[in-house]
C-alpha cells in the first residue's frame, strides 16, 4: 500500500488527494489548518484519513505533499524536520528551495494545473492529466516522485530553480498583473451602458484575473524580480505596437501581427 500525506487541502492539494485516492493501492491522508475542511475531505472521499502534522516525523508514509500558498509552505518547510519524502506544489521554486535546504529528500514541484477557484471545490476545476509538472531536485528523489505520482497523468520535467522562476514569470505571473491591469484599466473608463460591449475576448483574457488576490500577492512578491522584467520587456513590446498606431503604419502593423499570430500557433 502506498500511503501519501496531503498538508492543505486548497484546490491543488485536494484534487490530487482525490485523484490517488481512487487508485488501487493507494490510501492518503490529509490535513489542513480548517478542521472543517478536513471533515468535509472525508465525508466526500477525497482522503481516507487524517494526520497531525506534530506527527509527521514517525508516520509511516511513503511521500508528503505540501500544498499550502508560498508564504505558508517556507514556513512549514524551515520547521519540518524529516527524513520523509517531501515535495511542494507552489508556483516558485527558488525560494522554497532554500527553505527546505535541510531537508534530505526534498523535491521542489509545481503542477502547471492551477484554477482561479479557491478551497475544497475549486478541486472539480483541476486538470493534472496530460499538464506539465516541474520537478527540481535530485534525479533520485524525482525520479521516486514521477511513480508515486504517476497517477495523476501529469508530464513530468526536471528543470532548474531559476530558470523555472525565469519562465514562470513569463508565461504566469506576468500574465497575472497584465490580466489585472486590463480589468483596472476598464474599471477607471467604464461609463453608463459600456458593459454589453464586454464580449469574450476580453473575458477570456482576463478571467485569471478573479483568481485569490492574497495568494497572487505572495506569489508576485516572491517571484518580483524575474516577474518584473518580464514585464518591463511587456511594456516595450506594447510601446512598439503603440507607436505603430499613432504613426498610422498599416503595414508594419500588419508585419508585427502577422508574427505574433504565428509565434501563437506554434504555441497551441
Amino acid at each position: 500500500m502506498t500511503r501519501i500525506a496531503i498538508w492543505g487541502l486548497g484546490a491543488i492539494g485536494s484534487a490530487m488527494a482525490e485523484q490517488l485516492s481512487r487508485t488501487d493501492g493507494y490510501e492518503v491522508l490529509g490535513f489542513d489548518i480548517n478542521p472543517v475542511t478536513i471533515r468535509e475531505a472525508l465525508a466526500a472521499g477525497v482522503v481516507q484519513g487524517a494526520f497531525n502534522p506534530a506527527e509527521i516525523n514517525v508516520l509511516p508514509i511513503d511521500l508528503l505533499v505540501v500544498a499550502v500558498p508560498p508564504t505558508e509552505t517556507m514556513a512549514v518547510l524551515r520547521d519540518l524536520q524529516t527524513n520523509n519524502l517531501v515535495v511542494d506544489v507552489a508556483s516558485i521554486k527558488q525560494t522554497i528551495m532554500q527553505a527546505a535546504d535541510h531537508l534530505p529528500h526534498f523535491v521542489g514541484g509545481h503542477p502547471m494545473a492551477g484554477t482561479d477557484e479557491t478551497g475544497l471545490i475549486g478541486r472539480k476545476k483541476v486538470k493534472f492529466d496530460q499538464a506539465s509538472f516541474f520537478l527540481v531536485g535530485n534525479d533520485a528523489d524525482c525520479g521516486r516522485i514521477m511513480t508515486l505520482l504517476s497517477p495523476l497523468g501529469s508530464h513530468f520535467e526536471t528543470i532548474d530553480a531559476a530558470k523555472h522562476d525565469a519562465l514562470i514569470a513569463l508565461t504566469s505571473d506576468a500574465t497575472h498583473l497584465i490580466a489585472q491591469a486590463l480589468v483596472a484599466t476598464l474599471g477607471g473608463n467604464m461609463s453608463e451602458g459600456a458593459r454589453p460591449f464586454i464580449g469574450p475576448g476580453f473575458r477570456n483574457t482576463t478571467r485569471i484575473a478573479a483568481a485569490n488576490p492574497e495568494l497572487w500577492t505572495q506569489i508576485l512578491l516572491a517571484n518580483r524580480v524575474a516577474t518584473t522584467e518580464a514585464v518591463t520587456n511587456f511594456m516595450i513590446e506594447l510601446q512598439r505596437l503603440r507607436e505603430l498606431l499613432v504613426n498610422n503604419d498599416a503595414e508594419q502593423l500588419l508585419t508585427a501581427l502577422t508574427a505574433i499570430q504565428q509565434i501563437r500557433r506554434e504555441l497551441a
